[in-house]
């Protein structure tokens, strides 16, 4: 990995730049068995002598043009060329009976038996042209304006390319006659903003869909045999924003509170995205330009000067945003798709799922015989949303999305004397994840401790007593995976993370001086202190079931300056 760059002062106070900037990542994915660790039956050695290699470089060209005009007016200008590539080689032998063992993977032509032999190829390309006007009136207002030309590769001929333009303004209303005198006010600014932006990140080659191959016995002879994997979309476009901002940046008492408030609003169209098609097509789905989606929000920066005295002093750093997504049309109009789970007003990503509520109890045995015998005490108890005693596809709900709606966090600074402290908090609220437990409810695998339904006793006149238990069905041995099991996974995974908190000491300057030493601090840190969430899952952050949680760090160090 590299970045380079060369400047150059031109004349007519012009400077170009040009940077490069390179990733190449050579992997090897070998592997040897030996005969002893094949299998448990002690086959031969077998090996997969595997590599593949990724190349990306990026290249832009800038030139940039400021200058000051009568004191009161700025004027800058950028033009931007720059390419983009990316190129993937991917090779793989996979073989077994291996003659000797010590060789591993490094001669593999001698196998006995040559298991698989794949390759792969791709490279994509990005090219863009940009330029920008930057407009400064005495430092009171201010203009923005660019535009942007991007082409990809990986779209379809005639909708490579796209222009992308932009704009915005500020006033710095503090600089005006009628408030620059307010002491009480040190900073106040207004920002508006229009843009549209663009993403084509989907994989290469899905305008031509691909191929894949099956090898087959015809009579005597194998032959080897291609369909179309995937199906192909010749008209596939770039995926466009459009964005419209406004800001307010603040400040007070000299800035011991300072910050801003944002407000935006989003408009998506043409989203790149996989479309669920009916099986009988032939495909499960296809990459598409589908719909529109709306995003609106809200972003609040704050921070404050609590306390500023002789040996004290406290600071305070909030963040807090709010965001609203939301389809507002599909590519039927506005009709809900439920194949593929997207609603007409709902996010993107929302689970769509029968409603569990508890487990049916040997008490509900009235309620039971009105299923038919569908439902038996131990079983899953689902919501019967419209009331016909039949669970079908009309039963399930919205139970969930999987972004968040509130994000929060918070720095806290503390120093007293020679002591520092502080600690950072960090939350988000309103998402939901899908929770699988692993559970194995016919005891063919270990699995983690639940408190399934189950038989406990029998009473005085040999009725049966359950444990009652709402949070798992009965064990059964003759099924592993429940009816309507997925219905109990869904959890909310709100949480608040105290995510830093650090206690530092500095020596005083008197003891280092006879040291030679400038500066000596000595602290301890604590990361990922406590997560207080309702979550059942190892960590409401590292993803969905029982995935690695992020670890509690104890640090302690040293800063030391001469």
């Amino acid at each position: 990995m590299g970045s380079y760059y060369l400047e150059v002062k031109l004349p007519f106070d012009i400077n170009y730049r040009s940077n490069v900037g390179i990733d190449i990542g050579p992997w090897y994915g070998n592997e040897f068995y030996g005969a002893l660790s094949a299998d448990r039956s002690g086959s031969a050695a077998r090996a997969v002598n595997a590599r593949d290699n990724r190349r990306m470089y990026t290249w832009e060209n800038l030139l940039f043009y400021n200058k000051t005009f009568h004191k009161d007016h700025t004027l800058g200008l950028t033009f931007l060329q720059s390419i983009q590539q990316e190129t993937y080689e991917k090779s793989e032998i996979k073989v077994k009976d291996l003659p000797y063992e010590n060789q591993q993977w490094n001669n593999v032509g001698s196998a006995q038996t040559i298991e698989s032999v794949s390759s792969d190829y791709q490279r994509w390309n990005l090219a863009s042209f940009m330029g920008r006007i930057n407009y400064n009136f005495k430092d009171r207002y201010l203009l923005t304006v660019s535009a942007r030309y991007d082409g990809s590769s990986r779209l379809a001929p005639g909708h490579k390319w796209v222009l992308f333009p932009s704009a915005a303004l500020a006033w710095r209303i503090k600089e005006e006659s009628f408030l620059k005198d307010v002491d009480v006010l040190s900073n106040l600014k207004l920002r508006v903003g229009w843009g549209i932006t663009g993403n084509t990140a989907i994989d290469p080659y899905k305008t031509q869909g691909s191929l894949e191959y099956g090898r087959y016995s015809y009579g005597s002879n194998g032959v080897l045999a291609f369909y179309q994997k995937e199906m192909p979309n010749p008209n596939l476009s770039w995926e466009k924003t459009e964005q419209w901002n406004a800001g307010l940046d603040f400040g007070f008492l000299n800035g011991r509170i300072g910050g801003s408030v944002d407000l935006y609003l989003q408009n998506t169209k043409d989203l790149l995205m996989d479309r669920q098609l009916p099986i009988v097509s032939g495909f499960g789905n296809v990459t598409t330009n589908i719909g529109h989606i709306r995003n609106k929000g809200l972003e609040v920066t704050l921070n404050t000067v609590n306390i500023e005295a002789k040996d004290f002093k406290w600071t305070t750093d909030l963040m807090f945003s709010v965001n609203k997504e939301e389809i507002v049309e599909l590519y039927n109009g506005k009709v809900d798709d439920e194949g593929n789970k997207w609603f007409i007003g709902q996010p993107v990503k929302v689970f769509y799922d029968y409603k569990a509520d508890g487990i049916w109890q040997l008490e509900d045995a009235a309620e039971l015989e009105k299923w038919g015998g569908v439902f038996k005490p131990g079983d899953i108890k689902i919501v019967d949303r419209n009331g016909d005693y039949k669970i079908t596809s009309e039963d399930r709900f919205i139970l969930g999305h999987e972004d968040p709606t509130v994000n929060l966090s918070m720095s806290n600074y503390f120093n007293y004397k020679d002591f520092d402290f502080n600690f950072f908090l960090n939350g988000s609220f309103g998402q939901t994840k899908s929770f699988d437990r692993g559970w194995s409810l016919n005891g063919r695998y270990n699995g983690a401790k639940v408190n399934y339904w189950r038989i406990i006793g029998e009473d005085e006149n040999g009725n049966p007593i359950s444990n009652r238990s709402n949070e798992a069905p009965r064990p059964n041995i003759d099924y592993e995976n429940p009816n309507y099991i997925s219905s109990l996974y869904k959890e909310d995974a709100s949480f608040l993370r105290i995510g830093q908190v650090t206690l530092g000491y500095t020596l005083p300057k008197t003891l280092l001086q006879s040291m030679g030493v400038q500066k000596l601090r000595v602290y301890a840190t604590v990361q990922n202190a406590y997560v207080f969430t309702s979550y059942s899952g190892t960590d409401p952050e590292s993803g969905s079931d029982f995935n690695e949680p992020m670890p509690r760090t104890y640090l302690f160090g040293v800063n030391l300056s001469f």
